[in-house]
This record gives structure tokens, sequence and C-alpha cells, in this order.
């Protein structure tokens, strides 16, 4: 932004005008410099960023090939002059020191330098004791951001304040200024964090981009208010883009966005959003609204979101969201990420939390936004929760020690609802090691339920059971000769016995059934909630193996096998489904390997010995290497048994898609960015982009096509992003960064960030 750029630049002349004078700099991030990694004196850049400030009292140190002093107690230094005082330096070819004023003056390739800035003039003035300084006709250069410009006057009447007069700005290498700000006075005031500049031209391959007579702005960390960048894009459902936000530093605590977009296609769309922290809380609060004309009527979002800390231990916890109407972020979303969510929560919380105990109070519900989402299907409202949990570890004899109590009333206009009381105990007495580890232990849950029946059942069904557990573990290591890599086997076994509880008659309000892979291998139930536990008589068998990096803690390698073997039938189940008679699970396995810094592979499958075919996969490996070629490619698939039933069809629907994406250099400015995800099952694309980048010492280009499916009716929307990154100044146009970033693994949108 060109805010932000003045400010940096600005805040570089305030630590050293011309001048030995005390300063007081800002450190930026270590990373930063990189950016500039194609400028031709890229080593500057890496300069200290944390600036260490000099104490005013740092006496000044002279040398000089000739010097003379006269009886008035001025000297006058000739040939080779360097004054030093601390950190900072002056060359020139003459220098007049005053001992009675502490006055300074320097003539002849005047050079001052400190930590971070070099200026260059043919003259300058300073005094040691007030910190006035003067040099005329200057060249600078910032080496953080490898910035540089003139000015044909820099004034500095105090440590706080600083004026310039036809002063320039930019990145770029002197002899190829691609871009450059331009101002005819620029007055910077230290004390109270303001900078304002007149007549403020920004040039782009010598064509004016932006241009303003005045302006005011921020030096420091001190928020001010103004325009933020704009944002410029375009797709085929809203048409032409342009997004203009403007802050409002409301006070130190509060602050506020109000950002205009304009859609051709739908009209003018009102965002905003308000900020406030204060000693004990902290929020915010969005709102939107357009006036469709493509969809014919009002559209808006609404949300709100607040913490309140009481004390350390007591936290209150609001959040409220609802929009307009179900097709909301598919129409109206920023095309960047994900275009449309199912549900929209709101919920109340307060929360005590202490050494051994969790407490909850809770009022939950949700507004449903995907008009595929049947009305059986929406979740339920909890109006209110209340959960009291404790842990106790290493108590007398060594045993730990769990409770949970949960109180729910559950409310749904089109299934069955009522209260659900929940209480559970777990008492376990582990036995450990560093080469093994044993934990039996015993859990005692009781749940009732107070129901809005309308199928003629029990109204108040009612479960407890017992459970016992033993979960077992041995690790073994070996060495590598010449190497700092150990290798691991850790064989474990854990045994879990629940006996059978018909649980037909309750309803479901919040369990669904984990899907299986190898953690859920030593889980004590294999639903989720409270509304079914499985009965169980099962041994779960793994085996993983590890190959460490004792220097660095790195996992390079990793390979986990496992199944679980039942003693008896599963009879409890979900609605409308079937016991479970096979004596053993799918074969559960995970695989990760990454022995070489370029490249990295991660893959995870479900074989079902029993029928002889694969239920699940899951590869993702990416490579790279230290030319910038990233590749990334992953495969995902589910067998249609195990698939969620699909609500139109009312039939489960496999699943298996694709995603492939690169980053390609192509020489030393230019490279190409691609993503394909595809649908194999469907056969049809989900989101294709492809785009290249144009990158140099002090500016930047990015230009992309993108088509992705917004929904399963395969209606596609079709974009073009291009975004101008003015490195040290600014960007403009759409924030494809962020795209990349999120879709492509590996990617770097720093630049984007930083600015």
């Amino acid at each position: 932004m060109l805010i932000k750029a003045i400010s940096k630049l600005c805040v570089s002349f305030l630590v050293l005008t011309c001048a030995i004078c005390y300063t007081s700099a800002h450190a930026e991030d270590s990373n930063q410099g990189s950016i500039y990694g194609l400028c031709s004196d890229r080593s500057i850049t890496e300069a200290s960023q944390q600036v260490i400030p000099l104490d005013p009292n740092t006496p000044a140190e002279f040398t000089a090939d000739q010097a003379k002093r006269d009886e008035n107690g001025i000297a006058t230094l000739e040939g080779t002059v360097q004054m030093t005082r601390g950190s900072q330096k002056v060359d020139a070819e003459k220098l007049e020191y005053d001992e009675n004023n502490k006055n300074v003056s320097a003539s002849g390739n005047v050079r001052a330098e400190d930590q971070q800035l070099i200026i260059n003039s043919q003259a300058a003035k300073l005094n040691l004791a007030t910190d006035y300084a003067k040099s005329e006709d200057a060249t600078y250069f910032y080496k953080p951001l490898h910035a540089s410009g003139k000015a044909k006057k820099i004034e500095r009447s105090s440590a706080d304040s600083v004026r310039f007069e036809d002063t320039s700005y930019s990145t770029c290498e002197e002899d190829d200024r691609t871009w450059e700000l331009s101002a005819d006075e620029i007055n910077l005031d230290k004390a109270t964090g303001d900078g304002i500049g007149k007549d403020v031209l920004v040039k782009f391959k010598d064509v004016p981009i932006f241009y303003t007579p005045w302006i005011r702005f921020p030096i420091d960390d001190r928020r001010k208010s103004g325009f933020l960048a704009p944002t410029i894009g375009n797709s085929n459902d809203s048409g032409f883009e342009l997004e203009a936000p403007w802050y409002w530093n409301i006070a130190p605590n509060k602050d506020a966005i109000f950002a205009p977009r304009l859609l051709t296609e739908r009209g003018l769309q009102l965002k905003s959003n308000f900020r406030y922290l204060n000693e004990k809380s902290s929020g915010q609060l969005g709102l939107e609204y357009l006036d469709d004309s493509d969809f014919r009527d009002d559209r808006y979002l609404a949300n709100f979101e607040h913490i309140s800390q009481f004390t350390p231990n007591l936290q209150l916890d609001l959040l409220y969201n609802k929009v307009s109407d179900e097709n909301y972020f598919e129409d109206l979303g920023d095309g960047l990420g994900i275009t449309s969510t199912q549900y929209l929560e709101r919920h109340s919380d307060l929360r005590f939390t202490t050494d051994h105990w969790n407490f909850l109070a809770r009022a939950q519900s949700f507004q449903v936004v995907d008009e595929s989402v049947a009305n059986e299907d929406k979740p339920f409202k909890r109006v209110p929760q209340i959960k009291l949990d404790s842990t106790y570890y290493n108590l007398p004899g060594g045993f730990d020690f769990n409770s949970e109590s949960e109180w729910v009333q559950f409310e749904h206009d089109d299934r069955i609802d009522g209260d659900r009381l929940h209480l559970g105990i777990e008492l376990e007495r582990p036995f450990e090691s560093n080469a093994f580890f044993i934990r039996p232990g015993a859990r005692l849950t009781h749940t009732e339920y107070d129901l809005n029946r309308r199928d003629g059942l029990d109204e108040k069904p009612s479960r407890s059971l017992p459970s016992a557990h033993l979960d077992a573990g041995l690790i073994f290591e070996k060495s590598f000769k010449n190497s700092t890599n150990i290798q691991t086997l850790e064989p474990r076994l854990y045994y879990l016995h629940t006996p059978f509880r018909n649980q037909d008659d309750i309803p479901l309000f919040d369990t669904a059934e984990y899907e299986f892979g190898f953690e859920q291998l030593f889980r004590d139930n294999r639903f989720s909630g409270s509304d079914r536990i499985e009965d169980a008589d099962r041994l779960s068998v793994g085996l993983t193996t590890r190959i460490l990096d004792l220097e660095d803690g790195s996992e390079k390698f990793r390979a986990s096998l496992g199944r679980i073997f039942y003693f008896r039938d599963r009879k409890v189940t979900l609605p409308d489904e079937f016991p479970e008679d096979e004596s053993s699970s799918e074969v559960a396995a995970e695989l990760k390997i990454g022995l070489h810094d370029r490249w990295e592979a991660i893959a995870s499958t479900l074989y079902d010995t029993h029928d002889d075919h694969t239920e699940r996969n899951s590869i993702r490996f990416q490579y790279n290497n230290d030319k910038g070629l990233i590749f990334n490619m992953g495969y995902r698939y589910r067998r249609s048994d195990i698939e969620p039933i699909d609500s139109e069809s009312n039939l489960r629907e496999s699943l298996e898609q694709s995603d492939i994406s690169m980053i390609l250099p192509i020489n030393e400015h230019w490279r190409a960015v691609t993503r394909w995800n595809y649908d194999l099952q469907e056969k049809r694309n989900l989101e294709q982009l492809v785009g290249v980048e144009y990158d140099t010492c002090c500016w930047k280009l990015r230009l992309a096509g993108r088509r992705y499916n917004q929904n399963t009716d395969e209606d596609y929307n079709n974009s073009i992003e291009l975004q101008l990154v003015l490195k040290g100044l600014g960007q403009i146009g759409s924030p494809i960064g962020e795209l990349l970033e999120r879709g492509i693994r590996g990617y770097d949108s720093r630049d984007d960030e930083y600015f």
C-alpha cells in the first residue's frame, strides 16, 4: 500500500538524516530481505534488522589526513575525513567542527551511513547537541527494503521533525526505475506518528497509476485512518468487481473497515467490520448488504464474535452468524476459497477451568445455508448444554481419574427431541518406562433421556454400561552406524470389553460413527457423542516403526499397520444399519516418507481382507528442489459402502478425486503455476487454474485464469485474476496470492503478507 510504503521510508529517514544523531528505529521481519533476491546488490539487504539505539552521550571521533584548530575552537579537517559515533559514521572531503556550539559542516562527497540507511550528498550540516541536520541534493539507500531515491533537501529541525523537498522513492535498481514514487514535499512528525505528503505521484513504466495532492499517513506502528489497497477482479457470475476499503482508527482499542464493493452484474455491496479490544474482552461485528439486481432481492450477512475473560479461569464466548439466503456464499463469496458452507453456527459459551475441572454452559444453534440439506438432517439446537469434566493424574497408588457429566436439552422441528443426562467415570493405573507402557483401566457410564416422542416408544429410556480396557506397548530402538538417526519398533495391543445394551429406542442427537483408520484402533468407542456406546469384546493389534533424527527430532519415516480382532458380533448400530459379524476389521495402514529435504510422501489405506477390496485410499506426494520447482500430487478414494447417503438419490455414492498442482520455474523471472482438481467418479473438473508470474527485483505480476465448480449441478464460475505487486509499496488487483497459497501446497505469498 502507498501509505505503508511512505511510512517505512519515512521511518528510515528518521533513523539517519545525513547525521550522527540519536535514532530509534523499528525492526522488520528477518526474512523480508529475501524477496529482493533478484537485485544486483541483494547482499546489502541482509544488514541487521535489529537496530541498536545510539546513546545520545556517545562521543564523536574524528580522523583526517590534515587537521587544524584555530583560537576560536573551530577545527578544520581535510583529505580523507571520517567522523564516527557508535555504529554511525560520516565520510567527507572536508569537515568543520565548532566545539562551542557542536556545529558540523561537511562538504565534498559526503556519505552518512548507519545500520540501515546510507545518504550521499555534496554538503551537509548538523548539530550534535540539538539534532538539527540538513542535506541538499541527497541520494539515499535503505538497506532492509532495498529502497533508494533522491531529495532536493532533507532538513531535520529536531529529533522528531523532518522535512523533505522534491523527493522520490523506489525499490528498483537506480538504472531501471520501473516504478517510482515522487512527492513535492513530505513532513514527518515522529512525536505524533504523522506524515504529510503533498503532490504524491506513483508511476509504473512511466505511466501514472496513483496521484493525490495531499495525504496523511503513519510513520510508526500507530494506526491511522485512510484508504487501503483496492481489490479488482472479474467473474462470469458477478462481472467486474472493484472493492475500495477505508480504514477508520476510532481509538487505540477500536477500529473499523468500510469496503464498498462494486459488482457490475449485481450492484453495489456495502461491507463493514468493526473490532474492539478491551482489557478483559475483545470482539468484532461484520455486516454486508447488497440490493442484488441479478437475485432480485436484498441480500445480507451479519457476523458477531465476542470473548470476555472475566478472570483467568472464567470466559464468555459469543458467536452469531446469519445470511439472507442459502446461496449467499456461493454467489457472493470472494471466490478465493470455499464459496459455500453447510452450516453457520451461533453459540453462547460460558467456561470455567481449573487445574482439574472444566465447566461449560452453552446455548447453540445453526443456520443451514445448503439447500441440499433436508429438514430432518438439520442439526439439533442445544438450549442449553451443561458440562462438567475433571481430570486427576498420579493419585495415591499411581492412579489416574477422569469424570464427565453432561446435561443437554435438544430441540428440533422435524425429529424426536428432548433432554439427555450423561455421567461417566474412569479409573486407570499406568505402568510406564522408556521401553514400555501398560495401562489397565475401567469405565462406568450412565445415560438418561426425557424425550418428546412421536412413535409411541419409551419416553424415558436409560442406559448404564461398565467397560474395561488394557493398553500395552513396547518401544525398541536401533541406532545406525555413523549416523544420528535411530529406528524404533513399537508394537501395541489394546483390549476393550464393553457388554451389550440394547439402544435402539434411543434417538441420535449428536452421534455418528467415526471414520475408521489406524487411530481408531485404540479408541474406547467407535461412536462420537453419547447416544451410542458400542458393545465390545475386541483386541486391537498395531505396529509402528519410525526413523528419527536425534539432532533435530524430525521424523524421516513412519509406517503403521494394524487391525481389530472381534471375539463377538457387534449388535449396537446406527438406525437402518445391520449388526456387524465379521471376525476382524479392515487392515489400516499409514506411511510417511521424508528421507530427503526435497520430497515427501504420505499415504493411508483401508483394506478389507474378507471381500478382498480397498475401502479407502489417500496419497499425497510433494517434490521440491532448490531451483523453486514444486510438484504436488494427491489422490483420495472412498468406496461407496463407507460414504454417506446422498440426500437426493438416497444411495451411497463413492468418492474418487485427484488433485495435481505445480510451480514451474521457466527462467530467472518467469514461473508458471497450475492446479487441476478432478472428480474421477463423476468425470468432471472441480477446479482448473493456470497462471504465470513475472518476478523482478522490485515488482511482481501475477495473472491466472480459474474455472471452478460451485455446486453439484456442474455450475461453473470462470474468473481472471490479475495482481501487480510493487515491492516495498503495495499491491493492486485481486489478492490472488491467497488463492495460490491455499490451493498449491508450498506456495509462498509472503510478498502479499509483507506489504
